[in-house]
């Protein structure tokens, strides 16, 4: 796979430009198993076809805008992040015929097992953010404006974002009820674009198996389309299910996605975790399952609370002119030994 780094020559000077806190010595070839890996990730978000786009844009790095170059830095920044997340666990030590050792340079102390982890979860943290910060930058392409060369960066950004909001990623974030962050945060926040995209299967399996056999396709569909065409909704009913569901669908993808997901790319407070100073891995505790568990079973809770509203909502209620119009039946008394009308 082609990469958005030159490994003949100056990769590893442009990994430094990156990521400024490694070594200048750090070798790219190192590292370049990673950078295909973390380049592998980046591109099934963005997807191929917008990855395409830029390895043309790298090839004219002689004369990139302004605009150019933030996309590039954008996009490079989380795959040079990721690929030494990936590679520095395994540097720490030496791998030698007799085994793994302890690597020591006069001059140098091996840190600490504890402040490994704690920068463990700090690379963990980066990345996150640099995909966050990746992701808000192609959703904001369309208003960027560059002066250098006005009507071929117009067009060039129209490709940019065309081709990002066609992307598989972008789009089905887009089918969905919860569309975007706000949409999220009103339910429960989030403040994550990245994660709304990483919670996508979990809302739409909800949409599928909890919404549908609910309120029917045709509804939903309905629905949808009212939201898409961005006029007002009207019908006190209409508005009601749509919040509704809105709710039961956030909650649901949140129980799904405690199991599945790291805890770091959760908001503060969802789940806790504690490292303690031994100098051991083993004092970084990640949440226990149990809490997990318990936080799954409470999302889960809250969604089932407004699934069982909506069922409530769809079920059929007779007009007053249909109750008035039933039968009245007689007055039955009865006992063990009599029946009387």
């Amino acid at each position: 796979m082609k990469l958005l780094f030159n490994n003949e020559n100056q990769g590893s000077r442009e990994l430094k430009e990156l990521i400024p806190y490694i070594d200048a010595d750090l070798l790219f070839q190192n590292l370049q198993p990673d950078i295909n890996t973390a380049t592998n990730e980046v591109a099934k978000i963005i997807g191929k076809e917008l990855y395409n786009i830029l390895l043309n844009v790298y090839d004219e790095s002689d004369a990139l805008s302004s605009y150019k170059d933030e996309l590039l830095k954008a996009i490079r920044y989380p795959i040079a992040v990721n690929a030494y997340r990936l590679y520095s666990p395994s540097n720490d030590l030496g791998h030698t015929n007799n085994g793994r050792k302890m690597l020591s340079d006069d001059g140098e102390k091996q840190a600490f097992e504890w402040m490994i982890d704690r920068d463990n979860t700090a690379q963990e943290k980066r990345y996150y953010r640099s995909l966050e910060d990746m992701i808000t930058f192609l959703d904001n392409s369309r208003d960027c404006k560059d002066i250098q060369d006005p009507d071929a960066e117009r067009i060039f950004e129209k490709s940019i974002y065309d081709t990002w909001t066609s992307s598989e990623a972008f789009i089905e974030t887009n089918n969905l009820f919860i569309r975007t962050v706000d949409d999220f945060d009103r339910v429960f926040p989030i403040k994550s674009r990245l994660l709304l995209m990483m919670l996508t299967p979990g809302i739409s399996d909800c949409e599928t198996y909890e919404i549908i056999p609910r309120i029917t396709f045709s509804k939903m569909e309905g629905l949808k389309t009212k939201l898409k065409s961005r006029e007002p909704i009207e019908g006190a009913n209409d508005l009601k299910l749509i919040k509704l569901i809105k709710r039961a669908t956030a909650f649901y993808a949140m129980a799904w996605a405690l199991p599945r997901f790291s805890v770091q790319l959760y908001p503060e407070g969802v789940l806790q975790h504690y490292t303690s100073d031994k100098a051991t891995t083993k004092g970084m505790k990640p949440t226990l399952n149990i809490e997990s568990e318990a936080a799954a079973q409470a999302f889960k809770q809250d969604s089932d609370k407004a699934l069982l509203e909506i069922e409530l909502m769809m079920v059929p209620t007779k007009t007053l002119q249909e109750i008035q119009e039933l039968p009245i039946l007689p007055n039955i008394i009865s006992g063990d030994q009599f029946f009387s009308m």
